[in-house]
Formats: C-alpha cells, structure tokens, sequence
C-alpha cells in the first residue's frame, strides 16, 4: 500500500517575470511606442502592450493564482505593482547586444539590464511604500520578495540574432550556446525557434528541412541543444540561486 502526502496549495503573492514577447505586458511598448493592431483586439479590444492579439502565458498564470495581470515596470502610467511587476521586453535577449533596436531588432533592455531593473526596485519600492496613503497599495511588501512566484521566458532571440542578424551557420550558434547558458543563472524555458514566424519568413530554409509541423528543423535541433544546456545550467546553478533568494531576504531583515 503506497501513501500520498499532500502538498499545501501554492499561495504567491506576487510575481515577478522576466523575459522577451514571450511574456512582455507593454515593457517594450513603453519605452519605444505601442505594439500597433491587430495585437491585443482579441481580448483586450485595443493594443495592451502585448505583442499577440489576446493574452499571454504569464496573463493566465496570474490569473490561476487570484493575480491582477502583471504591470510593466517600465510603463509608468496606471500601473500597479503591489501584487509583483514584469520585466520583460519584447525581443530582450540573455546576452547583450551590441546594436541598437532599429539596427538589429533586439531588446537593448537585455535579461542583465533586467536584473538591474529589478534589484533597484527591491530597494526603491519600499522607500515608496513607506510614505503611505496609495503609494501603500502600489508597491509590494518587504516580505513578498521571499515568497513570490518569480518566473522567465527568454533565450529564443539569442539564437535567433545569430542566424538573422550575425549570419551564423547553425554549428556556429550552436558554438556560442554555452556562453549564453554562462550568464543564465536560473531557470527558464526557451521556445522552438525554428516555428517562429519571422524565422520561417526571413531566413532560407530547404525543402527537406522542414518537418511534418512545418517548422525548420535545424534551428529546432539548436533550440533543443539550448535546453539540454539549460537544464544542466539550472541544476548546477540551484544553490547559487537559493543563496542569493536567501541573503535577498536576510537584507529585509536587518
């Protein structure tokens, strides 16, 4: 006879993600203009900041935990980050670019700059919440930082800036996939690159590269090298993250 303990319901009460389109609520939007229709009329009516015409994956899990949808960090009319904020920006890469959006089409707000965002709004968050009044509501508890769900969804473009922007062949993106995964420190979940749209529409693919979901099967076979690194680097990155999750809340407490 087996027995089956029960776990405790997962209460977060915050979320705080990173990423790329993925899971962007209107970072890019924010900072370089508005994702234009048809995104965001399925739902929303209008554009929401999101690059797709309804919600997004982070939209739904925030929802499955009793959230509100998460704010933008960089978008600073009517956001609210009481209950967590996002950090991610569409087209965002983990490793730094060394071009401009319009001259490359990627994120200058790369997933470092991200963590810079974040850990500055660790500290001035609760500088803000200690005035009071709304400001109270606005801004997450000192003790919510420990306790939130933190989620990412971002490496897809680091791939793809090798093939489109670089023209690297696809053994010479996979050279440098180690180098990504040496400043990835946590865990994440890349999508198949070979089914992106611009992927598909922007760089030649054979006939017979093409499998039977109609996506391109060596930019595939590089995204699941990716992941395979990943979840090693995951693993073997564990302590590090629980350690630094630890002194984030030891700071709190002193």
């Amino acid at each position: 006879m087996s027995m089956v303990l029960a776990r405790k319901p997962c209460q977060f009460p915050a979320i705080f993600n990173f990423g790329d389109s993925n899971s962007d609520t209107g970072g890019l939007s924010a900072a370089f203009g508005q994702a234009p229709p048809p995104n965001g009329l399925s739902y929303f009516g209008g554009p929401a900041g999101r690059y797709c015409d309804g919600r997004l994956v982070i939209d739904f899990i925030a929802q499955s935990l009793g959230l509100p949808y998460l704010s933008a960090f960089l978008d600073s009319v009517g956001s609210n980050f009481g209950h967590g904020a996002n950090f991610a920006t569409a087209a965002s890469t983990i490793r730094p670019q060394s071009t401009t959006l319009n001259q490359g089409g990627f994120s200058p707000i790369s997933l470092n700059v991200q963590y810079y965002e974040f850990h500055d709004f660790v500290v001035r968050s609760q500088v803000v919440r200690k005035r009071g009044g709304v400001f109270e509501t606005l801004m997450p508890k000192e003790e919510d930082f420990s306790s939130a769900l933190y989620t990412f969804d971002i490496g897809q473009n680091d791939l793809t800036a090798g093939y489109y922007f670089l023209n690297m062949s696809k053994d010479e993106v996979k050279a440098y996939v180690p180098d990504v995964l040496n400043q990835f420190q946590t865990i994440i979940q890349a999508s198949p690159v070979g089914c992106l749209p611009y992927v598909m529409e922007r760089i030649p693919v054979l006939a017979g590269q093409i499998d039977e979901y109609g996506c391109a099967s060596p930019f595939n076979e590089v995204a699941q090298f990716f992941n395979q690194g990943l979840k090693k680097t995951v693993w073997n990155n564990y302590a590090k993250i629980w350690s630094m999750l630890q002194s984030l809340t030891l700071m709190f407490t002193q």
